[in-house]
């Protein structure tokens, strides 16, 4: 449908559901009903049993196979379409539900093992899909925004999920595992991901409110694509990066145990409910300052990642503190109770810094990339990577004679030194980060693509395009 303008000149009319918030409500549904849902039962640690150690173990074959196949799936998705990515990533998340109910009914751990496994293979199309959706498809200088409409749909899950888990179990005083019936209702819900991710448009069919168009290259073949994914892997900033993609999830298992350990089922339910705020505030907070064009880029960078730094080491802190008060005399938490808040505020602030620094490390990625392929590939290594730390803190947590100080410790060591290397990647950035890219900027097929995954020698000079942050300018990644 056509309509015409106060010029008399006939334009056509777009269709909302090719529109970028039409394409982000997808991904955020898809979020929402599939790991928002997984997320929910997490948050009631050790997926709601009474004992974390098999579910850790199931969880770390999860992640194993998610670091890899997250890795792949950047080219693969590439191959596919993002919508049939997105379609492969939600089918696993139901198994995984259904293990966790088998093993809460009967005790049965090979169904949950092969529910994880599904889910670990799922989830990496999943994550590579999602994260290039969430980012590639605004407009650069919206991406903050979107970030943070995306991490409030993820958390959206654990928060209406942890209303149900916590009106099913309010009145269990007493630890141990939740009812078999919250597992019934997060089943249900996961299965709505995959009708939700058909909804999807192809990238080159979406269309922006500033009229650019989401920029879309794709290699010659399946092989040209594996290349790719290979030499951004060994590139430098990627090696630089990657003590921070290590450390940027790998509290979270460490919180599950933290809470089967120290906290009755009702408190637990109240965790699911009530943490995921945490990380909706955070992800608003540094979303709308690294949106900030009137203040320079390297500054709002480093800005954040000082101040993620700072927080994250006041927590390992505050836990080592109370770590040394819990043992010889473990307690059990009930909900606002003695010494409650002490050792839930801890959860809150874990979940608050741990989402910020997340969503800081999908915006630097977003920062060096200029189109849709590279992004793919460089959100597939950093959720690849991110499994790949979550493997290892998962199998730690499956121990059950596991020390406690020795989590706080590798949590604690890793961030720092996490630090200077991602400092000097964060420094890199300035304005010429900071161009408009059109999709007549990117190279013609068959142009070579360089070992960061850009386009080589197709994008503008800096004295040609270089529109500064304060001027509105948008934010696109540019490879020096």
């Amino acid at each position: 449908m056509s309509v015409i303008d106060e010029n008399g000149v006939s334009h056509q009319r777009k269709p909302f559901y090719r529109s970028v918030p039409f394409q982000i409500a997808v991904a955020a549904g898809v979020s929402f009903t599939a790991p928002g849902m997984w997320d929910a039962l997490g948050g009631l640690g050790a997926g709601g049993a009474a004992e974390p150690y098999a579910v850790s173990a199931a969880n770390a074959i999860l992640y194993a196979l998610f670091a890899v196949f997250c890795v792949l799936a950047g080219a693969i998705n590439n191959r596919i379409g993002l919508k049939w990515g997105l379609a492969l990533g939600a089918i696993g998340y139901p198994l995984y539900g259904a293990g966790l109910y088998t093993n809460n009914k009967t005790a049965t751990t090979w169904f949950m093992i092969f529910g994880s496994v599904c889910c670990g293979i799922s989830a990496g199309f999943f994550w590579a899909a999602e994260a290039a959706i969430i980012i590639g498809y605004p407009s650069p200088r919206e991406r903050g925004f979107y970030l943070a409409c995306w991490q409030t749909a993820k958390a959206s899950g654990p928060i209406i999920g942890g209303a149900i888990t916590l009106g099913l179990n309010a009145n269990r005083e007493t630890a141990g595992s939740v009812g078999s019936a919250t597992y019934i209702v997060f089943i249900v819900l996961m299965c709505l991901g995959l009708p939700i991710a058909l909804c999807l448009s192809p990238a080159h069919k979406v269309w922006r409110k500033d009229g650019t168009r989401v920029v879309v290259h794709k290699h010659d073949s399946w092989w040209a694509e594996l290349q790719a994914v290979g030499r951004l892997v060994i590139s430098r900033r990627i090696v630089l990066l990657v003590p921070a993609f290590f450390i940027s999830y790998f509290y979270n298992p460490f919180v599950s145990t933290w809470l089967t350990s120290y906290f009755t089922v009702r408190s637990r339910a109240f965790s699911s409910f009530f943490t995921p705020f945490a990380g909706i505030f955070s992800s608003f907070i540094i979303g709308t300052f690294l949106d900030r064009q009137s203040i320079f880029i390297r500054t709002r960078a480093r800005t954040a990642f000082a101040t993620i730094v700072i927080m994250l080491t006041g927590t390992w802190i505050w836990a080592i503190i109370l770590q040394k008060r819990f043992y010889g005399n473990p307690p059990v938490f009930d909900w606002f109770k003695g010494g409650f808040g002490s050792a839930y505020a801890l959860v809150f602030f874990w979940t608050f810094t741990g989402q910020a620094f997340q969503q800081f490390c999908y915006w630097l990625v977003g920062q060096y990339t200029t189109d849709l392929t590279s992004l793919s590939h460089h959100t597939g290594i950093l959720r690849g990577l991110e499994a790949l730390g979550q493997t290892v803190a998962w199998a730690m947590q499956s121990q059950a004679n596991v020390n406690h100080f020795v989590s706080i410790g590798l949590n604690f060591g890793i961030l720092l030194i996490a630090v200077i290397p991602t400092w000097i990647v964060v420094s890199a950035l300035d304005h010429t980060h900071e161009v408009v890219v059109t999709e007549d900027m990117v190279a013609p097929k068959g142009d070579k693509i360089d070992d960061e995954g850009s386009v080589a020698g197709s994008l503008p000079s800096e004295n040609e395009t270089q529109t500064p942050a304060s001027s509105g300018g948008q934010t696109a990644a540019l490879t020096k």
